[in-house]
């Protein structure tokens, strides 16, 4: 389940959290190729109950893909994770 934290709110720092949405994002790499694209972020904003994962992955690629080559690198993707934390995704499951 997501919960959206309203602007200003304090989230749960909790490294297991994190973790979780980790496991999620490796999970959606079909092709197990350690690079996440868009349509597996997409599907990976899906399982978190996101109204709206085709937006979301756009945004998650705006501000995570640092070398700007359209996906997500696992030395990206920590700032994926905080992003998707930052957002409200945790307490995944």
């Amino acid at each position: 389940m997501v919960y959206n934290v309203p602007k200003g709110s304090e989230l749960p720092s909790n490294t297991a959290n994190k973790k979780q949405l980790r496991k999620v994002f490796l999970d959606c790499d079909v092709d197990d190729n350690s690079i996440l694209t868009k349509e597996e972020i997409k599907k990976a904003f899906d399982r978190f109950g996101s109204l709206f994962p085709g937006f979301r992955a756009w945004r998650a690629l705006k501000r995570a893909d640092k070398n700007k080559d359209g996906c997500i690198s696992l030395d990206e993707l920590d700032n994926l994770i905080d992003y998707a934390y930052k957002r409200g995704y945790f307490n995944v499951g």
